[in-house]
């Protein structure tokens, strides 16, 4: 890629060019004033040429602009800029004189400019941000209400580069329209555009996205500033990358006290409560970056899929009630990331209690984690829909079809174990499941116990039409639900996961409000995380209590919603 230097491609002297320029950037909007700071690099004021006197002076009208008028009184020097025949022009530094004799109006005078320094325009030229170099990112989404985060990669007169987590990328789609994107620096200074999103890609660690992102309009005005932020930008990755050189760091990225607080911490992928929900991201980005491919109209990556799944049987064989743990951690991560995950993890587990063979283990881990990612094709208007007609079910039922044919090249994944649990897992065994609606024998026990573990799951999220049920009310509803539910895998769970599994926000009768970790033989608690008292909400505790210490806490009273109470394990 080009990089735009601090040296001009041309300096022009002749005096019918020279008038040819200025006249250019006398047209409203078309000049800006830069100061000459100490360090070079000034924010640029839009400011109006109001009339050229060849070889004399240049008349500069600063009303609008009164943060100019200290600055040209003290006589500080200054450059002119802007656009001019395709080019970016910048005068050499200048002083200015205040003029009398229009009411209403601030007017300087400054001298006529000996030459002009001219930047042809080259579209491909970007301004690389180097390492210590974070500009923040916020992305207002047109299609729905909501805020992405991400960090500035380079700059162009076109459009930027922006790295985001994954998790954040898989709202973005190619051409959608954002209402705002806004840079903003360490010195505090803020660059704000409408825009489109061009391309939305995983980097090759799959571990983040970056999306290209295009400015709606090449104005005057936008382009003046862009070259001016790629200057500084180039500035401060030439002072910064070569030893040995004399270039006073640029403003922008000097931080300021009265600058708003950065936060970084958004534009990162986030850093979650415990080790192995961090190692479980690993298997979170992998399946983001799957629904990208799935939005670009490209199948699921057979040997991907094959690494994570081992990856995450390797989590499960090392410390299951961790991975559990885990498992309701990953907050941040889109729903049927979350959902697949948890559902994976819960069914090899369960059926570990069956000596399963770790083939096996693996292909059901691999087939229900992807088992939901199909929905990342269904419209937002509909996932998000209170109810649903029957029009609207179809469409949301087309959603295992659609994963079936893109899961094709994974021949490695036992073609049985891939119906059974990503296909049928929404099927009952009274046939008012879909997309088939299976029923009785047609649903062999993989795909039973598939269905019980993933409808608990679904119950225990909240969804747009509904609360989140507690574990209790889930448990009653499913075991009369014998029509269409396997009642005993249903009791199966129950007696392996417990009454209040791992992961389960509890509230105990002493008024301690704890994160249950870890469970005994009887399916108790064993280790619990107090994190605060009902009777004192306000007042955060971080006890860990274990053993036949946790009688002390008391009973346990009531299950509690993560969502409601405002607690999350992150």
């Amino acid at each position: 890629m080009e990089s735009i230097s601090e040296t001009p491609n041309s300096v022009v002297e002749h005096e019918r060019e020279l008038a040819a320029l200025l006249e250019e950037l006398s047209q409203p909007g078309d000049v800006s004033l830069v100061f000459e700071g100490d360090d070079g690099s000034a924010e640029p004021i839009s400011v109006l040429l109001v009339a050229i006197e060849p070889q004399a002076r240049l008349i500069l009208d600063v009303t609008a602009a009164p943060e100019a008028v200290g600055g040209l009184r003290a006589e500080r020097p200054f450059r002119l800029t802007g656009q001019a025949q395709g080019a970016m022009v910048a005068t050499p530094p200048l002083t200015a004189t205040p003029l009398d004799g229009v009411a209403g109006r601030v007017r300087f005078a400054c001298g006529y400019p000996e030459r002009l320094d001219v930047w042809h325009r080259r579209n491909a030229f970007r301004a690389e941000l180097g390492p210590g170099m974070a500009v923040t990112i916020e992305m207002d989404l047109a299609s729905k209400d909501k805020t992405v985060h991400g960090e500035l990669v380079n700059l162009s007169l076109g459009g930027c580069l922006i790295r985001l987590p994954l998790g954040e990328a898989v709202d973005l789609t190619q051409g959608e329209p954002l209402k705002r994107l806004e840079a903003t620096f360490p010195s505090g200074q803020r660059f704000t555009t409408p825009g489109e999103v061009r391309h939305v890609q995983a980097d090759d660690r799959w571990q983040q996205a970056m999306v290209g992102f295009a400015f709606d309009e090449a104005t005057p005005r936008l382009e003046r500033q862009v070259w001016f932020l790629v200057k500084e930008i180039e500035r401060e990755r030439a002072r910064t990358g070569i030893e040995g050189k004399s270039l006073s760091p640029s403003a922008l990225f000097k931080a300021s006290d009265k600058a708003p607080e950065a936060s970084v911490s958004k534009a990162v992928k986030p850093r979650y409560a415990t080790p192995m929900a961090r190692r479980l991201t690993k298997v979170a980005d992998f399946l983001n970056g799957q629904m990208l491919l799935l939005k670009q109209g490209r199948p699921i990556d057979s040997a991907l899929l094959s690494h994570n799944a081992d990856l995450l049987l390797g989590l499960l064989e090392e410390d299951r009630e961790a991975l559990l743990f885990a498992s309701i951690c990953l907050v941040r991560e889109p729903a049927v990331v979350q959902h697949g995950l948890a559902v994976a993890i819960r069914l090899a587990d369960l059926l570990d209690t069956r000596s399963a063979p770790r083939e096996l283990r693996k292909a059901i881990l691999a087939a229900a984690m992807i088992h939901d990612l199909g929905k990342a094709l269904l419209p937002d208007s509909l996932l998000e829909s209170r109810e649903l007609d029957a029009e609207q079910r179809a469409q949301l039922h087309q959603h295992v079809g659609w994963l079936a044919a893109r899961a094709g090249d994974c021949r490695w994944l036992d073609a049985g174990v891939f119906a059974n649990v990503a296909l049928d897992i929404n099927e009952r065994l009274d046939g008012s499941g879909y997309p088939d609606g299976k029923r009785g024998e047609a649903l062999p026990e993989l795909s039973r116990m598939a269905a019980v573990v993933d409808a608990i799951d679904a119950m225990g999220r909240a969804r747009a039409d509904r609360a989140a049920w507690s574990t209790a009310a889930i448990y009653r509803h499913l075991l009369a639900q014998g029509q269409a539910y396997d009642v005993q895998w249903v009791q199966r769970y129950v007696r392996h996961f417990g009454i209040h599994p791992i992961g389960s926000l509890v509230r105990y009768s002493s008024g301690a409000v704890a994160w249950i970790h870890r469970l005994d033989a009887q399916r108790q608690p064993a280790l619990v995380h107090v994190v605060r008292n009902h009777y004192s909400p306000n007042k955060r505790i971080d006890q860990w209590t274990q053993g036949r210490e946790i009688a002390q806490l008391g009973r346990i009273e009531a299950g509690l919603d993560p969502a409601t109470e405002v607690l999350r394990p992150v």
